[in-house]
């Protein structure tokens, strides 16, 4: 193993179109594919054996394998170097595409660590990564989930982590190489004194600190707008008009002759009066005496506030031609 490797990255993706994006974007980012490996469960065969055979690894085949055994790993075995495949206890027949991952299967394949070890666990703990974890992606590779593991220096693990959680990898993690120490200039992405660009991870970063405001709304008051009925005695006067009889008597011319026949002698009713009086019909009724509206009107007042913030300054002690720009 070339110790300027000195990282790996493993992470799980769900389904194999997400997995393959993934490997696919590394690709167009021009990461080296022959750092790159991806380990999947075959759930139905591996190269056309039943899966309770052992198939082994399969590298040298090169693309014919690839063709073969598309319906599980499907474009991924076209971006990677080297394709294995192998029967695992507990898990069953997994493929397994790239170079680190083909080795993983050969080293498998020999016995060098058996089930007593884990099967896959403890290839992926003999890489470094921790057995918590290993478990993890053993369990979620079973699963039919997608591992993609990616060896690397500092910055390319930075750039490939961006990668793989643009495209929803799950359970990311970084890990030491074992046996690998990143204490030489050899270690370093490249030999910074003939660079003339610096990767982000390298750049002297100067913060300084922002007040940041934000508003809350708290409740300050409350006002109630209600109605009360207040009684009072009103009085009106109403002219009403009644009918009376009013009988006069007067005394006839005493010896008043009157014609023959004109004289009625008679008993009983002789005239018939009807009266009429006027009666108050008085009743209330509601009218609109007055209209209220409410509302409420937003005044706006400015709060002064302040705080010491810090701000970091580049201090240059150069010794020699810089050119600071």
């Amino acid at each position: 193993m070339n110790n300027n490797f000195y990282k790996r990255a493993a992470g799980l993706f769900y389904s194999r179109d997400e997995a393959e994006r993934a490997v696919r974007a590394l690709k167009d980012a021009g990461y080296d594919m022959d750092r790159v490996s991806v380990i999947a469960r075959d759930a139905d065969n591996i190269g056309g054996h039943e899966t309770t055979e052992e198939v082994g690894n399969k590298a040298d085949e090169g693309a014919a394998t690839g063709a073969v055994t598309g319906g599980a790993l499907g474009g991924i075995t076209g971006l990677l170097v080297g394709l294995g495949a192998l029967a695992i206890p507990g898990i069953g027949p997994i493929l397994l595409a790239g170079a680190e991952a083909t080795a993983i299967a050969t080293t498998l394949a020999g016995g060098a660590i058996g089930a007593a070890a884990g099967g896959l666990i403890g290839a992926l703990i003999g890489l470094g990564i921790p057995e918590e974890k290993a478990k993890i992606y053993s369990d979620r590779v079973k699963g039919g989930s997608f591992l993609v593991i990616v060896n690397g220096t500092a910055a390319e693990i930075a750039r490939a982590e961006t990668i793989m959680q643009q495209h929803g990898v799950e359970e990311f993690g970084i890990y030491d190489v074992p046996g690998a120490k990143a204490t030489a200039v050899t270690d370093v992405d490249e030999d910074l004194r003939t660079r003339t660009d610096i990767a982000d991870d390298e750049k002297i970063r100067l913060y300084e600190e922002r007040l940041m405001v934000n508003k809350q709304r708290a409740k300050a008051g409350e006002v109630s707008v209600g109605k009360r009925v207040e009684t009072e005695t009103a009085s009106v006067a109403v002219p009403i008009e009644k009918e009376r009889i009013v009988i006069e008597r007067s005394d006839a011319t005493v010896g008043t002759v009157v014609s023959p026949g004109t004289a009625d002698f008679a008993e009983g009713k002789v005239a018939e009066v009807e009266l009429y009086e006027e009666t108050a019909d008085i009743k209330k009724q509601a009218f609109v005496r007055e209209e209220v509206s409410v509302r409420k009107e937003v005044e706006q007042e400015t709060v002064q506030a302040s705080e010491t913030i810090r701000r970091e300054e580049l201090e240059v002690d150069a010794d020699g031609d810089v050119i600071e720009r």
